[in-house]
């Protein structure tokens, strides 16, 4: 690139309005990288943080397994006539019932009663981390003798430390540790318990352990808090039981055993049907062979009281007649004790969940089926209730069931029943007719009949009995079945899944990267103070002349002859740029003001009076701020005459003020003077007028330090003076609203030509890349160039 390029880059660079998007992607991000030392910070701390919750982090293992749960599709009231129009009760909902069954407190108390969980085992190492031992890993087993507390809570203060030394172990007891052999008694808070060598004994390293006492209730509630059952697939009857533990090996004993309860307890759900109509046949067949036992005495007593060997052959048809009709009889009669013994199974008033013994004798298919499927109901209704409570759908829904069921139950038994006390009365006329008949034998072979054809009735009752009992025997027997097919057993991952490293670092470094990113756009976009140039033209649509960078030397005086620093080169900058404003005929009189105090107007107005000196032109500094002069203060100079003694004492001509400042030949200052007690009127006095036309006669350029025009009014009496007036904005200092006013200002004609000036630019917030290529760069190059000449 040749140097008249960057030199015309470098003299249009913050003077001329740019809306690539190029420059405006560029001030971005300059914006975030200013703070990079805050990404670094925020990813250190967000990282060290997050590796030292996983470095003590307990790894969890996760522990699965999955079981096939077997629905009987006879079950479903759907595909029976009776309940046809029945809503609502599908096969995904006795899978939907064993997920809350497997989920359950209840049952997870019972695995816990079965699994030796009295006990939790702990090691530490040297960063005091604790980790749990199970199983052939523990080195000793603890054998409980007496329980003086119940376990409440586990406060780290309960656990119970031992050292294991050979043939001796060392107990901690009020914070010393006292040997004692194994099998002695100890005792504690909790009780008295003894402590024997396991298997694993010889082989376990460290030597140090420590356990605690646990709470099976507490432990029950935790597992089944962690325990997960899902459906594996919408369309299958497949459940996946799943929870994350420390030990693998015990995530694995919990869920194999929460199946195998699960078994056990749906087996003996079925079972409870055929134990009840096994009850119920016990108690008939008691009180049966009892009246079989009084007949036969009867008949004997009968017989030998009347010599009776046998009865007439004559008489055999009407017996047979008799018998038959007789059993009839009978059969109904059972069946009728039956039907009212299923009457009062419904109607029992001690609780809804009894259920219905089979239905024995009565020959009626829909009755059976009826009855089977209240059966079933009341078992599923038995196993919901200890997870879903009373008022919820699902169990309103099989109350309705269970209750149609009764009604349709009961509507069957009347028409049985009718038809059974028809069956009766036609039967007990037959036998009326065969009695009358009989009537014509002698009466002792008709009371001997009738004590016969009531033992044969019994005997048949008997009978009848007997063979029932047998079924339900056999049907008890058949309902050994799981109600869960297990598919895999539980089985663990070789590597923990918890913590999740990669997710944790990774979220470090988001937050890491993230808060500090906030932070700036929160900065910047909530804060009413200006941060960059963008913020300024949006506001006031016009150029800014020129940047200037922080001073890190914190020199007040930063620009001289043979000095390339950055913030020199940007003054330099803006003394081009004003000669481009000129367009030909030069602004001698240049008036620099802000919004506010300590924008660095005093700082400017100086440096910016050297760099046109330096450059051969006479250049005088006036300190206008006659309320707060900071000029003279800041160079150490004694102020001596000024402004506002040369506007109250006539006798004063302008040489009298104006004072050379060493170091810069044609550069002159003046000061403000004896601070007045009425600044505003004097600024509207003439002799400002007349200090201003003899300064502009015998100077190149007039730089007026005036007081804030955001604050009082002094820079807007001086405004119909001057040429040019220079506004400075500091970044982070000057408000927003600040330059909303100054806006509104120009807008009225009250300044004169007003050109904008960025002050304390910090690093890679602003663009003045060039000015430092131009000022160090350039330096650099003539030096080599002279290495190598």
């Amino acid at each position: 690139m040749k140097n008249k390029d960057i030199l015309s880059d470098l003299l249009l660079d913050g003077f001329t309005e740019d809306n690539a998007k190029s420059t405006d992607f560029k001030q971005v991000i300059f914006q975030y990288l200013r703070y990079w030392w805050l990404y670094l910070i925020s990813v250190l701390f967000f990282g060290a943080l997050a590796y030292v919750y996983v470095f003590f982090s307990t790894p969890m293992y996760y522990v699965s397994s999955s079981i096939m749960i077997k629905v009987d599709k006879s079950s479903d009231f759907s595909q029976n006539i009776v309940f046809s129009e029945l809503e609502g009760f599908e096969t995904t909902k006795q899978i939907e019932n064993e997920i809350e069954v497997l989920g359950s407190y209840s049952l997870m108390r019972d695995v816990m009663e079965e699994l030796p969980f009295e006990t939790t085992f702990y090691v530490e190492d040297s960063y005091s981390r604790r980790k749990e031992i199970y199983g052939w890993q523990v080195p000793v087993s603890v054998e409980v003798h007496e329980i003086n507390s119940i376990i409440e809570e586990e406060p780290d203060d309960w656990a119970i430390y031992l050292k294991l030394e050979g043939d001796k172990l060392l107990f901690l007891e009020n914070g010393d540790y006292r040997p004692y052999a194994y099998g002695d008694t100890l005792r504690n808070w909790y009780g008295a318990f003894s402590i024997q060598k396991s298997e694993s004994f010889s082989a376990f390293s460290p030597k140090d352990v420590l356990f605690f006492f646990n709470n099976k209730d507490h432990l029950a509630g935790a597992y089944s808090a962690k325990m997960r059952v899902s459906l594996s697939s919408k369309f299958a009857s497949v459940l996946t039981l799943s929870l994350f533990d420390a030990v693998p090996e015990k995530g694995k004993d919990v869920i194999n055993k929460v199946i195998e309860v699960y078994n056990k307890q749906a087996v003996r759900e079925k079972n409870t049907t055929a134990e009840n109509t096994i009850a119920f046949i016990d108690n008939q067949l008691a009180s049966l062979i009892d009246e079989l036992k009084e007949v036969e005495r009867e008949i004997e007593v009968y017989k030998r009281q009347n010599n009776i060997s046998g009865l007439g052959i004559e008489y055999t048809a009407f017996v047979e007649n008799s018998k038959s009709y007789d059993a009839d009889l009978s059969r109904n009669r059972i069946q009728m004790e039956v039907l009212a013994s299923i009457e009062k199974y419904l109607d029992n008033s001690d609780g809804s969940d009894v259920e219905v013994p089979s239905t024995l004798s009565i020959a009626d298919a829909t009755l059976s089926q009826l009855i089977s499927k209240f059966n079933q109901l009341q078992s599923e209704k038995a196993r919901i209730s200890r997870t879903v409570q009373p008022n919820s759908p699902i169990m309103m829904n099989v109350e309705d069931e269970l209750a149609s069921l009764k009604r349709n139950i009961k509507a069957n038994i009347s028409n049985i029943r009718n038809s059974l006390e028809i069956e009766n009365r036609n039967l007990s006329q037959n036998i009326r007719q065969i009695d009358g008949r009989i009537s014509r034998v002698p009466e002792i072979e008709r009371g001997l009949l009738e004590l016969q054809r009531t033992q044969s009735r019994k005997q048949d009752q008997f009978l009848y009995l007997q063979s029932k009992r047998e079924e339900s025997e056999l049907s008890l027997a058949a309902t050994t079945v799981a109600n869960a097919r297990v598919i895999d057993t539980a089985s663990a991952g070789s590597m923990p899944s918890k913590p999740n490293k990669p997710l944790y670092y990774g979220l470090a470094i988001i937050l890491g990267f993230g808060f500090p990113f906030a932070f700036v756009y929160l900065k910047t976009n909530l804060s009413n103070k200006i941060s960059q140039k963008s913020e300024i033209t949006e506001i006031i649509n016009r150029p800014v002349l020129g940047e200037i960078s922080h001073n890190q030397d914190k020199n007040y005086l930063v620009i001289s002859k043979n000095r390339r620093s950055p913030i020199a080169e940007q003054f330099r900058l803006i003394r081009t740029n004003l000669s481009f404003l000129a367009d030909g005929k030069p602004d001698k009189t240049i008036m620099v003001t802000s919004s506010i105090s300590g924008e660095g107007k005093t700082f400017f107005s100086l440096n910016l009076a050297v760099s046109l000196s330096l450059t051969g032109k006479k250049v005088v500094v006036l300190e206008f701020d006659l309320r707060k002069p900071a000029l003279f203060d800041n160079l150490n100079l004694d102020p001596g005459l000024g402004i506002s003694d040369f506007i109250n004492e006539k006798s004063l001509v302008p040489a009298d003020i104006i004072k050379n400042y060493d170091g810069v030949d044609d550069l002159r200052l003046i000061s403000c003077g004896t601070i007045p007690d009425n600044p505003s009127e004097l600024m509207l006095n003439d002799r400002v007028e007349e200090l201003l036309d003899y300064l502009k006669s015998n100077f190149d350029f007039v730089i007026i330090d005036t007081a804030p025009i955001g604050t009082v009014s002094d820079g807007l009496s001086l405004a119909r003076l001057v040429d040019l007036s220079l506004f400075i904005v500091r970044y982070d200092v000057t408000a927003k609203e600040n330059l909303v006013f100054v806006k509104e200002m120009e807008l009225h004609k009250k300044l004169n030509r007003m050109y904008f000036v960025a002050n304390d630019t910090k690093i890679g917030a602003g663009y003045y890349g060039y000015a430092y290529g131009y000022g160090y760069d350039d330096v650099k190059n003539r030096k080599r160039r002279k290495a190598y000449s």
